[in-house]
């Protein structure tokens, strides 16, 4: 479960968002809905624990229980996709074996460019490296920024097959988007609009 609780965030002389109240159970979907500049990406880093500035409440049962994902990949253009994901699944002290690494890219439609840098892969490419991922975490609790956007048809049918399973499976999706996901249509919604 993650639920929030009165969250306000007040930058720049003025709220980005007031008084939000929500709350996601295992094998439901919430989408983050709103404009440029409404905070969507301060929400994600306050509900990822990354932002601090705020008031009300964020309840989780378990923090290392949460991945996030936000709209810069953090992919590194001098790593191989490969390199990247053992990268970054180091800095949350997960080992997985090869297989699993190639296995996981080969879902986001990336086997045959496993050993090029990621600096010659496109920018669709790139994210499917970070979406790759979602595959071989076992956090219960996603929070996705715009991981939908820069994807060609196919790599948003597998990400959307791949957020269905999570849910199937007793998992709990948070993401954005400025596009209609119809697999998504029926998701609770939380709006944000910027106050003065």
């Amino acid at each position: 479960m993650l639920q929030i609780e009165s969250l306000s965030c007040f930058r720049q002389d003025r709220y980005l968002f007031k008084d939000l109240n929500a709350t996601a159970l295992p094998g439901q979907a919430l989408q983050i809905v709103g404009e440029n500049g409404s905070g969507k990406t301060t929400l994600f880093k306050i509900l990822a624990g990354l932002f601090e500035d705020y008031d009300g409440r964020v309840i989780t049962e378990d923090k290392a229980a949460i991945l996030y994902l936000g709209h810069r990949y953090a992919v590194n253009d001098q790593l191989t996709p490969i390199e990247n994901l053992k990268f970054l699944l180091k800095l949350n002290e997960i080992q997985l074996t090869p297989a699993l690494l190639t296995a996981a890219l080969a879902r986001f439609q990336l086997s045959a460019e496993l050993d090029q840098p990621c600096s010659a892969l496109s920018e669709g490419q790139k994210k499917r490296v970070a979406l790759a991922r979602l595959i071989l975490t076992s956090a219960r609790i996603w929070l996705l920024d715009e991981a939908f956007s820069a994807l060609d048809a196919p790599g948003r049918s597998v990400l959307s097959e791949v957020c269905q399973a999570h849910l199937a499976s007793g998992g709990i999706l948070i993401f954005s988007s400025h596009q209609g996901i119809p697999e998504f249509a029926s998701a609770t919604q939380l709006r944000l609009k910027a106050e003065s």
